[in-house]
């Protein structure tokens, strides 16, 4: 499990928005690089939408796994083992894969926008969904407060 300064604990405590997003810049750092070396090897252009679909799910899906070890060590207090955290998470993360594919090729056809625009946007909007997901049900972090609460009484 990571531990960070006690400044920092303060600052953006585990279970926050914050703590999360702070995870989010290195776990996007993964799926960005994911990206650009999924496109380039397969030497997709910017008019593939489709192709770049398909290489955006993927790094997805890559880039899922790693985030999800940083989240319970860093991001959460889960309260679950890790076979249900990785059970739980599996659908959603799958579920994430779909929606976020879906909604990055429908913006990259229909728009004229700049690749690493659309990126940001369909990160940040997919990014706190699966923070709420991850602190309600695959981590159950609020239960886990609860209960250190409980015990310190």
């Amino acid at each position: 499990m990571v531990q960070a300064p006690a400044w920092f604990d303060r600052l953006a405590p585990k279970g926050s928005l914050g703590r999360y997003a702070v995870a989010g810049v290195f776990n996007t750092a993964i799926f960005a690089v994911m990206l650009v070396l999924l496109g380039w090897a397969g030497g997709v252009t910017r008019e593939q939408s489709e192709a770049w679909a398909v290489v955006w799910g993927i790094a997805w899906m890559g880039s899922s796994i790693v985030a999800h070890w940083v989240h319970r060590g860093f991001s959460f207090i889960p309260s679950t083992k890790i076979a249900y955290s990785l059970s739980t998470a599996l659908p959603i993360y799958t579920l994430s894969f779909i929606g976020s594919s879906a909604t990055f090729g429908l913006i990259l056809e229909f728009t004229t926008w700049y690749l690493w625009f659309i990126t940001a946007i369909n990160t940040g909007a997919w990014g706190i969904t699966q923070w709420l997901l991850n602190r309600t049900v695959i981590f159950r972090h609020d239960r886990a407060v609860r209960m250190a609460r409980a015990q310190e009484e």
